[in-house]
């Protein structure tokens, strides 16, 4: 048994379980929290990273149509809605670019 888990662990993460089309957010979170462990990094959850990885794109300035659609969401306003705090920041950043760009003093 240990054989074949030693050869698993050099696979990309779909081929890593028995049934891949059958994969649950709890044995990902549990492959992510052993390789975590592995490289002493913090364990976070898949979701996490998932969001982190979305608020990297929209503060960089990644569209939200294509964030949304990276993401798999229905709709942009599903996006909008989970990253409304975001958004408001980088609106405010936006007005404030506005703003200097029109002060003419």
């Amino acid at each position: 048994m240990s054989d074949r888990k030693d050869t698993r662990q050099n696979q990309p993460l779909r081929h890593r379980f028995e049934n891949p089309c059958q994969v649950t957010r709890e044995a990902i979170n549990h492959v992510l929290t052993r390789d975590l462990k592995k490289i002493e990094a913090k364990d976070v959850t898949f979701h996490a990273l998932r969001h982190s990885h979305a608020s990297y794109l929209l503060s960089k300035g990644v569209s939200i149509q294509y964030v949304s659609e990276r993401l798999g969401h229905s709709n942009v306003g599903i996006t909008e809605n989970a990253y409304s705090h975001l958004l408001k920041t980088l609106r405010e950043n936006e007005e404030k670019k506005i703003t200097d760009l029109m002060d003419f003093q």
